[in-house]
Formats: structure tokens, C-alpha cells, sequence
């Protein structure tokens, strides 16, 4: 009898605990909608905070922060989280050779050169921060690395252009 009070205890403690983070993200939430960020990130940072401690230790870093380089690096951490979150499940069995990781790094740099050089073309980035939904300094981050992008970061960008995304794939095919 003793080990199930203990028990019930502990889950009313982990319940409340996990009640307060839900109300602590909710006013992050809301700070970050006064910041002028996107509705639609906004729920899916708060959402993922709620199911995960790491989103949820980033939401309080960031309220925590002063340095807007420093919130802009935080908010583009969350938004590669959250698109991690979303594709979870796709699971991939191809390797790249090491040999290979320079001409695929040449290949992505081309790629986002071209596809910034459309963006400009349509109003720049801020514009398309507005239209998809991911935040500047995230879309900034996309554009200035020659990090491998995310297909659902692509595919985004392919609906706020009015791309195809087979233009985005042919594309890709340098």
C-alpha cells in the first residue's frame, strides 16, 4: 500500500510539473508572437516543447537570451528540431562516401545559390520568411551553409515560390 501512495505521488508530481512547463511554454509562445515571429512556427515550437525536454530547454533559452544574434541562432535550432520531429519516421539506408562529402558540399552550395538567386527574384527573404512560415534567421542559416537542406524545408520553399517539386529535384541534380 505504501509503494502505490509513493507511486501516486510521484505521478501527481510528474503531472504537475509537466502541467507547468505546458503553462511556461505557453507564455514563451506568447512573448514570441509579441517578437513579431510566425504564428505557425510559433504552435509548432510550443507543441514540440510540450513533448520534448530539448525543445522545451531551447523555448526557455531563448526567453532567457538578450542577444538577438543569439535568439535568431536559438530560433533556427528549433526550427531544424521541429522539422526533425515532423520526419521521424522516414529512416534512410543510403550512405555517402566520405570521398564524395566535397562535390556533394559544391553541389548544395550551386544549389542554394540558384534557388537564392529565385528568391531574390520574388521579394527576398523576408518575404519568403512571411509566405512559409519559417522564420528569417532560419531561412538566413538555410542560405549561408552548405549544409544538406531538409525536404520538408525544400518543400515549403517550392509551395511559397510556386515551384514544382521536381523543379526543386531537377534542380538538385547539378
Amino acid at each position: 500500500m505504501i509503494a502505490k501512495v509513493a507511486s501516486q505521488r510521484d505521478l501527481e508530481n510528474a503531472s504537475a510539473l509537466s502541467n507547468a512547463c505546458r503553462v511556461e511554454s505557453y507564455a514563451i509562445g506568447a512573448a514570441m508572437r509579441q517578437a513579431g515571429l510566425p504564428d505557425q512556427f510559433i504552435v509548432a515550437a510550443v507543441s514540440a516543447g510540450n513533448d520534448f525536454e530539448g525543445v522545451f530547454n531551447l523555448l526557455t533559452l531563448w526567453r532567457d537570451t538578450a542577444d538577438h544574434t543569439e535568439k535568431d541562432a536559438i530560433i533556427a535550432d528549433l526550427q531544424e528540431l521541429i522539422d526533425d520531429c515532423g520526419q521521424a519516421d522516414i529512416a534512410s539506408t543510403d550512405c555517402v562516401r566520405f570521398d564524395d562529402l566535397d562535390r556533394i558540399a559544391a553541389d548544395v552550395r550551386k544549389f542554394k545559390d540558384n534557388l537564392r538567386l529565385l528568391v531574390d527574384e520574388r521579394g527576398g527573404i523576408s518575404k519568403l520568411a512571411e509566405l512559409t512560415s519559417i522564420p528569417q534567421p532560419s531561412l538566413s542559416r538555410f542560405f549561408n551553409t552548405a549544409a544538406m537542406p531538409r525536404r520538408t524545408t525544400l518543400n515549403k520553399i517550392a509551395r511559397a515560390l510556386h515551384l514544382r517539386q521536381i523543379e526543386i529535384a531537377s534542380e538538385w541534380a547539378v
